[in-house]
This record gives structure tokens, C-alpha cells and sequence, in this order.
């Protein structure tokens, strides 16, 4: 219950080196809008502006708790929170700067339409609140092999590689450790 979306919001300006998220993702294409034309906070018209940008930041987020009482539409939110979806455009309104790196550990979390300017979804937003590197995910991912890849690679970033070495080296021992599952 206190994985909400005010609470995340409410890290906004304070000094924070990781930011960790394990939540559900979601990403919407535009040919698939239609499809989803009854959730209000979806609805683009629903969004005060006329910069594309901040239309297409709308189609991806992160749901938090109390989410399902905003999909369901049963209107259950308590006072003083939010609706429990965070979209891509509300992340980029908050001020993650000196963010050093936020793991989105949630499926399809790296996907969003591409444009002139590049990749318009999470990234775009965690990018615009300050966020300085982003290691998030393009594909479903098992629950047991993200909670192995993150403990490997949390333990190889304290102890003083690179987020890159630190990934790779995750990546390594997941590759080992599933080629000895089977």
C-alpha cells in the first residue's frame, strides 16, 4: 500500500543516487489507442495541450498501487493520492536531477513511438526529470531471472564497477546460471 504513485512523486527535488522501481510497466501504440478509448487517463483528448510530445508520453507508464481501482473504474482512490498510474509525462514534470541511474524493473518499460527526436515513452520522461542513465527492458521479462539479474548486478555496482560492467557481468551469471538449470 505504500508503493503509490504520490509516493514516488514525492522523492521529486531531493537528492537520491539510485531509484529503483519494480512495479508494471505499459506502453500503448498508437494504432491501438482505440482499443483503450474508455480509460479517461489514456484519452489523449483528455491531455491540455497541443504538443505532440506530451500526447505521445501519455501511451506509457508505471502503475502503482491503487492502480487497479482507476482501471477498474470502481473510483476507489483515497484522499491526498494519486491515481495510481504514472505516465511517462508526469515523470518528466518531476525533478529527478543528480539522479544517477533509476532501474526500471518492469516489462516493456524501453519501448515508445519513435519520432524525429528519437524514443518518446518512460525513458523520454525519466531523461526530461533529470535522470542521468536508465536500465529498463524491451521484452517480458521472468520474475525469477529479473530478481537474479538485479541481485547480481546491485552486488558488482557497490563493490565498484561500472553500470555497464555491472550489467554485463549480471548478464554473464544469468546466462550461467540458466545454463546450469537445464
Amino acid at each position: 500500500n505504500k508503493g503509490t504513485e504520490t509516493s514516488l512523486k514525492n522523492y521529486s527535488q531531493k537528492p537520491m543516487r539510485i531509484l529503483h522501481l519494480a512495479t508494471h510497466g505499459f506502453y500503448i501504440p498508437k494504432t491501438e489507442m482505440e482499443n483503450y478509448k474508455d480509460l479517461d487517463f489514456l484519452f489523449l483528448d483528455n491531455v491540455d495541450t497541443d504538443d505532440i510530445e506530451d500526447k505521445e508520453l501519455v501511451r506509457s507508464g508505471l502503475l502503482f498501487a491503487g492502480a487497479n481501482h482507476t482501471l477498474e473504474g470502481d473510483g476507489v482512490i483515497p484522499d491526498g493520492y494519486d491515481d495510481g498510474i504514472l505516465t511517462a509525462l508526469e515523470v518528466a514534470s518531476l525533478d529527478l536531477i543528480g539522479l544517477d541511474i533509476v532501474v526500471l524493473s518492469a516489462c516493456q518499460t524501453g519501448h515508445g513511438d519513435l519520432g524525429d527526436d528519437g524514443v518518446f515513452g518512460l525513458q523520454r520522461g525519466f531523461k526530461k526529470a533529470g535522470a542521468n542513465s536508465i536500465l529498463m527492458s524491451l521484452w517480458k521479462v521472468d520474475d525469477e531471472a529479473t530478481q537474479i539479474l538485479m541481485t547480481q548486478f546491485y552486488k558488482k555496482l557497490v563493490s565498484g564497477q561500472s553500470k555497464r560492467q555491472s550489467l554485463q557481468s549480471a548478464q554473464r551469471y544469468l546466462r550461467e546460471y540458466n545454463a546450469g538449470q537445464y
